[in-house]
């Protein structure tokens, strides 16, 4: 199974690729996945479209499956953007540590509050 996602980044080929090779700028987890990654001249003049596959062995990601792999792959190709399109991954107060895959993938589902949990939040 081959997870595909692709961005369009507001940058000339040449610069993207430069920055794509650079260690300060390339996703770590799509470096460890050994991913084939694509650079196309995006229609209308308007940027690089960049184009990442992984594979099933993919390092890091291999624990991932499905729709979580591939929104780990879409999120970093978002901050890739963000870190060459503007400098800087930008952050917000509410979610200082940024939107990531990670922190969704750790999410639990809603559990009814026992005896002790009602009355800590004053109910019981």
């Amino acid at each position: 199974m081959t997870t595909r996602a692709a961005i369009t980044v507001h940058r000339p080929r040449d610069e993207v690729r430069r920055l794509w090779d650079s260690p300060d700028h390339r996703p770590e987890y799509i470096a460890a996945a050994n991913a084939a990654v694509s650079f196309k001249d995006a229609p209308g003049d308007r940027g690089t479209e960049l184009h990442v596959a992984l594979d099933r062995a993919g390092g890091t990601l291999q624990t991932l499956i499905g729709a979580a792999r591939l929104a780990k792959l879409k999120d970093e190709l978002r901050r890739f953007k963000q870190l060459v399109e503007t400098g800087e991954i930008p952050r917000s107060d509410s979610t200082p540590d940024g939107e990531r895959a990670e922190r969704k993938l750790r999410q639990r589902p809603a559990q009814p509050l026992d005896d002790a949990g009602l009355q800590k939040v004053g109910v019981l």
